[in-house]
């Protein structure tokens, strides 16, 4: 079949999918319209032209032609989570988005993954015109939103470049306003001898818009010293470090830093959640890693991150308040293996948690993990998800493991403990694997079943 027939038998399909469960409703019919199982059931999406990895390795067979919409029509659900991936699609999204109106509710990307810290750019505003536009958008989405857990020494180095221009500016992004009346600065203590800071200036913003410079000062020449600058008590939600030279007498004339810690009245202040950023960074050593710093501390630690700060996705959750006058959902994927106390602070807008198990061998801990889940972030709302092929191992799913996946979060939803499940994904639904079969199969027969 030629990509043009499939496109148009899909495009049937949707029609056909519109007809039987996307016709709006009148006030009176939704108030006594039951809710399905099949109405809590979401299709996990990328454009057509990204084939996952795992094809290129050769484990996963033919080329993806299935589009987002398609691939839910066909697994016969109303709901599609799009994320864009890899800068595709390029805004503006309205001509792509066409197709997508025919679903009953979508989750589009908040801001494009790229799997690396960054600020929402100019690209949000067309996400922001795309939901106003389209009212079956509900919610905003983050795939891989936490980074971590990054296990590394606590003791671990942000280095700059090498032979970077000066100055260059350490900055870190707290999650919410903090008062601060000391910083500690602790040298870099690097193998060679070298990324030696020289002078520097600290800074401070309540905004993180308007800066004051507090104190300035040269950092010891000894590897490994600290030194601790005092000042008046600052309410604030920023703080930057401005290197302005370096104590390198040879290359790499770098600079770095070993630890960087925050007090009020003699006592530390917790760094969870913070998020550390520079205008230079050696692979490898970049400055999130300054999070894991504890003085007089050894061994190792682990570290969360995320792509987007907590201040900038806090703005970004006060934005989407206003969209039409209707609240949209913000949702995070969180991974069974990040739960820590350490995600905690960085999710604290987020309003859905889209739960998934990346290693297959980890779902005989799913209902354990999914109640550490429930301890550590009570009161979120969640989605589980369930893959459709092993991506952890590059095979196929086993049909017990996607049966389990299946009947435990069909379980949890009847029990309102979730509200929803989500399938990945539509870039493997034409390759003939038989999990995707299956849990056709198992839609077909579980989607009609009321729910209270």
């Amino acid at each position: 079949m030629s990509p043009q027939s499939y496109s148009i038998n899909g495009l049937r399909a949707v029609a056909a999918l519109v007809l039987l469960s996307s016709v709006p409703l009148t006030a009176a019919e939704r108030t006594l319209a039951p809710v399905t199982v099949r109405d809590r059931l979401w299709a996990w999406s990328h454009d057509a032209s990204f084939d996952w990895p795992a094809h290129e390795a050769g484990a996963l067979p033919a080329r993806n032609r299935m589009t987002p919409v398609e691939g839910a029509v066909y697994l016969g659900v109303p709901n599609v989570m799009f994320i864009q991936y890899q800068g595709i699609p390029t805004p503006p999204f309205e001509q792509y988005y066409t197709p997508f109106k025919a679903m009953k509710q979508v989750y589009w990307t908040l801001t494009n993954n790229d799997n690396r810290t960054h600020e929402p750019g100019a690209e949000t505003e067309h996400v922001y015109q795309l939901a106003a536009a389209n009212p079956n958008i509900t919610g905003l989405l983050l795939d891989d939103f936490l980074i971590g857990p990054m296990d590394v020494e606590s003791d671990s180095h942000w280095l700059a470049a090498n032979n970077p221009a000066f100055p260059v500016t350490l900055s870190m992004s707290l999650p919410q306003r903090i008062l601060v009346d000391s910083v500690q600065l602790t040298q870099s203590a690097w193998i060679d001898g070298g990324y030696l800071t020289g002078k520097f200036a600290v800074d401070v913003s309540s905004d993180g818009t308007a800066w004051t410079k507090l104190v300035s000062g040269e950092m010891p020449h000894t590897p490994g010293a600290a030194t601790t600058l005092s000042f008046p008590a600052q309410e604030v939600t920023d703080l930057r470090v401005r290197v302005l030279s370096s104590l390198d007498t040879h290359n790499p004339l770098s600079c770095g830093l070993k630890g960087l810690l925050l007090f009020n009245k003699s006592q530390p202040i917790s760094l969870g959640g913070t998020q550390f950023t520079a205008t230079s960074e050696f692979r490898g050593h970049e400055a999130a890693r300054l999070t894991t710093f504890k003085a007089g501390e050894a061994g190792r630690a682990k570290v969360f991150t995320s792509q987007v700060s907590p201040r900038a996705l806090a703005k970004e959750k006060q934005r989407m308040q206003a969209i039409n006058g209707r609240k949209l959902d913000l949702a995070a994927v969180v991974y069974s293996h990040q739960l820590d106390e350490g995600i905690v602070p960085i999710l604290k807008d987020v309003d859905v948690l889209l739960f998934w198990t990346w290693k297959s061998s980890d779902l005989k801990d799913l209902e354990t993990n999914f109640r550490r889940l429930r301890e550590i972030l009570p009161g979120k709302r969640v989605m589980l998800g369930a893959y459709l092929w092993d991506f952890s191992n590059s095979q196929l799913m086993p049909r017990e493991l996607m049966q389990k996946q299946s009947e435990t979060g069909l379980a949890w939803l009847k029990a309102g403990e979730i509200e929803g499940m989500i399938f990945l994904g539509s870039n493997i639904m034409d390759k003939n694997l038989q999990t995707v079969q299956w849990t056709q199969e198992w839609i077909s027969r579980v989607g009609n079943e009321e729910l209270k």
